[in-house]
């Protein structure tokens, strides 16, 4: 039975998302008006449900499946874009001898979906290591982006001290202001050398990516905890990845989460999947939870997550665009003082770097997408 935190329209979405991730056929329903928009507008999942809408278990309206055909041809559509764009940074980064990796997004749709399309992603995210991160800036810029959040300043110390200050960088293309590439110094605001090391095994394919285990596991657990669980297609992304795990992965993922003190925001992420998606396969993992599960700090983060993913409008209620809210997800995930202390640390000159940069450069600050969250970081 669903825990009372979630409202059943929120759960019988999660339920037909199930069906094409593997799970069981829904209880048969109507697919209406309501669902269609909660997967749409809130949980960025249309692809998805249009997948499970159009395999004949359900009923729904010739208007409505019109919708969800629309967002999954889109989203076939952004990713043929970022494809594209993607081939131009490899070429890009390769001539000027630049270690990248793509995360997230378009590579991770195509290691973890039977379509890719079901998954609607938006920006391209790549992670390089930190004393190339300038360099791979220069590179996009020169490819045709502009540095929009934060901007780039011309006076070179300016923007030095505006790189050591940041880890990532938001980039705008200059002919398609709708593509978005953020490039990344580090994963994680704090953490150290307590996070996976996503370079450490790359997978098969047309572009460098991490590959499907342990790593990109507590990676993809701790993204989600940081943005506390807001949206339902990130939660969905873990039920493909973890039936691609074997047994000796889903340990590894707690060895991670012990080594980063992240057990409690670990722990409650996976009891929420469960809750959601309850076929799911944890294995030695579930003594775990049933163990954790009773603790208040488990407890506190598992019933906020399920708060945010209820939310009727996530707009300035969540992380990912609220800075305060960001620091306290920050906070909430590493557990261990050292980390804590640099996160405070870190907060202020990286926040203060990124309102200097907007106010010298305004017109490119500008470009930032909407949506974007303010990092503070």
């Amino acid at each position: 039975m669903a825990s009372p935190d979630f409202p059943l329209p929120l759960v019988h979405l999660a339920q037909l998302l199930g069906e094409a991730l593997g799970g069981p056929v829904a209880p048969s329903s109507v697919i209406d008006g309501a669902a269609v928009t909660l997967a749409l507008r809130r949980h960025h999942v249309g692809p998805l449900l249009y997948a499970v809408a159009t395999n004949g278990h359900h009923e729904i309206a010739p208007d409505l499946l019109l919708k969800l055909e629309w967002s999954y041809r889109a989203s076939a559509s952004r990713r043929e874009t970022a494809l594209a764009r993607l081939r131009q940074i490899a070429e890009q980064f390769d001539s000027h001898a630049i270690e990248w990796m793509a995360i997230k997004g378009t590579t991770q749709a195509e290691q973890l979906y039977v379509d890719p399309a079901w998954r609607d992603s938006a920006d391209i995210d790549i992670l390089v290591p930190p004393d190339e991160f300038s360099r791979a800036l220069d590179a996009l810029i020169a490819l045709g982006f502009t540095a929009s959040n934060p901007p780039m300043p011309k006076p070179r110390i300016v923007r030095r001290l505006i790189l050591n200050a940041v880890r990532d960088v938001t980039l705008i293309a200059r002919d398609d202001h709708s593509c978005a590439v953020e490039l990344h110094r580090r994963l994680f605001f704090a953490g150290g050398s307590a996070g996976p090391s996503l370079r450490s095994k790359i997978a098969p394919g047309s572009f460098p990516a991490p590959v499907v285990g342990p790593d990109l596991a507590f990676y993809l657990i701790a993204h989600g905890a940081l943005s506390f669980w807001v949206r339902l297609k990130w939660l969905a992304d873990l039920v493909p990845l973890f039936a691609k795990l074997s047994d000796g992965d889903r340990l590894a993922i707690l060895e991670h989460a012990r080594r980063a003190r992240a057990e409690s925001s670990v722990a409650a992420s996976l009891l929420v999947l469960r809750e959601l998606f309850p076929f799911v396969e944890l294995g030695p993992l579930t003594r775990w939870l049933s163990e954790k599960q009773s603790e208040a700090s488990v407890r506190r983060r598992f019933h906020l997550y399920a708060k945010m993913l209820s939310l009727d409008s996530d707009w300035k209620q969540s992380p990912l665009d609220n800075a305060f809210m960001a620091l306290e997800a920050n906070w909430l995930l590493f557990e261990r003082p050292s980390t804590r202390a640099q996160i405070f640390a870190s907060a202020l000159p990286s926040s203060l770097a990124r309102k200097i940069a907007g106010m010298l450069s305004r017109s490119d600050r500008a470009l930032t997408r909407s949506d974007a969250p303010p990092e503070f970081s």
